[in-house]
């Protein structure tokens, strides 16, 4: 997975399972953006669960994957729980992760999940923290059976999975799913989302919902998704893209630099 890239780029917000908005904001990034085939096209993070198409967005953007060669994709906390949920992701050896159980909230607790050994949080809040109902349905799993899952979701969406980064660079740009945290510098904030660091309980680049701000060190635009808000956002080194939040809305996307942006509706808006 690409993460060091240049030249135009086209950031796009979270996904959630909305197929058929990806493809209308790709039939619009090829009508309107001169030389499409040679810009950078960069998912935020977010590509399953609430949206009626989990399954089919994979399958799709796993072949803009293997297929789009200047396409690239970002780690979202949705994409985290999902991997840790399947065991997709390799986890530092000799640490212990059930005391991360005890973080788990009352109505997580009641979700059979079959497999839990020495699972990281996110993983086990998976299910019912993160809506992932759609999920289960779309890939014709019992909801909260990782193990019947993991049988289901095909080698090339795992793959695409453990390649993901928590974050991408460009001369001008960093793009992340949530944001840098102001408790850090910004070379800090680069550091650890490089680490990707799977002992911590809730990464606070992947998960925080208050990191609107840029760092006041900030050496570039820092562009997001995660959190949702009814325009895309242009601040002080700062662009959020994400006007979904995988709950039936618009689905945006900002070409940069021009800072031009495109939206698609669910189909059935449109009808």
């Amino acid at each position: 997975m690409a993460t060091e890239i240049s030249g135009d780029v086209i950031a796009i917000g979270d996904v959630h399972g909305y197929l058929d908005s990806v493809k209308d904001l790709f039939r619009q990034f090829e009508e309107n953006i001169p030389d499409f085939e040679n810009t950078w096209v960069v998912f935020l993070g977010d590509y399953s669960d609430r949206g009626p198409n989990s399954k089919e967005t994979l399958e799709f953007l796993v072949d803009l994957w293997k297929n789009r060669p200047k396409t690239t994709f970002l780690m979202g906390n949705h994409d985290l729980a999902f991997s840790l949920f399947l065991g997709l992701l390799e986890l530092p050896k000799n640490y212990d992760y059930e005391p991360h159980k005890s973080h788990l909230k009352t109505r997580e607790k009641k979700v059979e999940i079959p497999q839990t050994d020495n699972m990281p949080l996110q993983g086990l809040r998976y299910p019912i923290a993160y809506s992932a109902q759609n999920t289960f349905k779309s890939y014709g799993a019992k909801f909260g059976n990782n193990k019947e899952l993991n049988e289901i979701v095909s080698e090339d969406v795992k793959q695409f999975y453990r390649s993901l980064p928590w974050i991408i660079n460009h001369p001008k740009y960093n793009f992340v799913h949530g944001g840098f945290s102001k408790e850090m510098t910004y070379e800090e904030n680069i550091e650890q989302l490089e680490r990707r660091d799977l002992t911590l309980i809730r990464p606070v680049w992947l998960c925080e919902r208050n990191l609107k701000e840029a760092p006041k060190d900030a050496k570039k635009i820092i562009v997001s998704g995660h959190v949702s808000y009814p325009e895309v956002q242009f601040l002080t080194n700062r662009i959020l893209v994400d006007t979904t939040g995988g709950y039936n809305k618009y689905i945006s996307a900002v070409h940069l630099p021009t800072n031009k942006v495109f939206r698609a509706f669910p189909n059935e808006q449109n009808n």
